[in-house]
């Protein structure tokens, strides 16, 4: 029982015939891991905790051994379950997805002003990682030139 679609299976055959084996599993580790402990904290803090959670043992899987009997495990009780085989893949790539738009979303839609004393969070007039941590001097500063620094200006009551 195999989820990974052919063009998968060749991309990790040809990832696997060009790098040295350290190598790939280290980033393997490294990436796979990571996506683990952010599911595990995800399971206690607010997030999709356990999409990321079977997302990081998948990325795991491609080279540990462990791994992979988890991921068998886990597939064969949520088959006895009756789980549908596409959730077993469509849950952690959404799981990831909305993880990754959790974390970029305040960059494009807020702006975090530093006065020295305390952070103001400005809702931006504009999407844009421009200004999206700054103080207030160096707003100031480009407000003179930016209608984009002079519109967070505003918003913020600093004039």
């Amino acid at each position: 029982m195999n989820i990974l679609t052919p063009q998968m299976r060749a991309f990790i055959a040809w990832i696997r015939e060009n790098t040295s084996p350290r190598v790939r599993r280290f980033v393997v580790g490294a990436v796979g891991g990571s996506m683990a402990l952010a599911g595990l904290l995800l399971l206690v803090l607010p997030g999709p905790g356990i999409p990321l959670l079977l997302a990081g043992l998948g990325v795991l899987s491609l080279e540990f051994a462990i791994a992979r009997t988890w991921i068998v495990a886990v597939r064969q009780r949520a088959e006895r379950a009756g789980v549908p085989r596409s959730a077993l893949w469509v849950l952690p790539v959404a799981g990831v997805a909305v993880s990754v738009a959790v974390g970029l979303a305040p960059g494009f839609a807020s702006v975090i002003v530093d006065d020295g004393n305390a952070w103001h969070v400005v809702r931006k007039p504009a999407f844009g990682f421009d200004y999206a941590y700054v103080t207030i001097a160096r707003l100031r500063e480009s407000a003179a030139a930016d209608p984009f620094a002079q519109a967070i200006m505003d918003r913020a009551g600093l004039r």
